[in-house]
């Protein structure tokens, strides 16, 4: 499914196999990121967590999860003991539970949420909302003195995966330094104690 990655009006039939229940479903998958993807189909009530999904030509299936079914769409994150699409995600993540607040640029929509899982280039977030909001946003935490600039890889309404662009900035001038771009994320976001940010 590389090639569909990134090109959120790609998609591709695809048959899908529902490890827990044995159900086998038709269904055509779209929106496919590092992270995952959505499937589309009337059957897709029938999947319950762990599937795998075989695009067509492929000899093999893909493992993955469901995180979420509304109404024919489910949302779809690979599997950890497997290789995304890109292979992108080689850091490592770690667990977390820092409160944040998602607003877009102009500050009109701002949620509050939290990060539940982080790396230095990405985090994953929980809140409600999230598809109100426009492809890039700013976050904001208080361990940091500037907000974070990050773009959705994958969202549904109550959960979504972000990328975090640390060489973007605003546009205004906040006198922040670009030297603190190289910032471990992980570090300060894993770490109680605070270091240069």
């Amino acid at each position: 499914m590389s090639h569909l990655l990134d090109q959120p009006d790609a998609e591709e039939e695809v048959l899908v196999v529902d490890f827990d229940n044995l159900s086998v479903i038709n269904a055509v998958a779209s929106n496919v990121s590092e992270w995952g993807f959505r499937l589309t189909s009337p059957d897709v009530g029938e999947l319950y967590k762990n599937i795998g999904v075989r695009p067509k030509d492929a000899n093999k299936l893909l493992r993955a999860h469901v995180t979420s079914v509304k109404g024919n769409d489910a949302a779809v994150v690979f599997s950890k003991s497997e290789k995304t699409v890109s292979d992108k995600r080689r850091e490592k993540r770690n667990n977390v539970s820092i409160p944040v607040k998602i607003a877009d640029f102009d500050g009109i929509t701002e949620i509050s949420g939290t990060i539940v899982d982080a790396g230095k280039n990405g985090c994953r977030i929980t809140a409600k909302g999230l598809t109100a909001l426009p492809d890039e946003v700013l976050l904001t935490m208080k361990k940091f003195d500037r907000a974070v600039v990050a773009e959705f890889a994958w969202r549904n309404d109550t959960s979504a995966g972000l990328r975090l662009l640390w060489d973007r900035t605003l546009e205004r001038d906040d006198g922040y330094d670009e030297s603190d771009d190289d910032v471990e994320v992980d570090a300060e976001m894993g770490a109680e104690e605070n270091q240069d940010a």
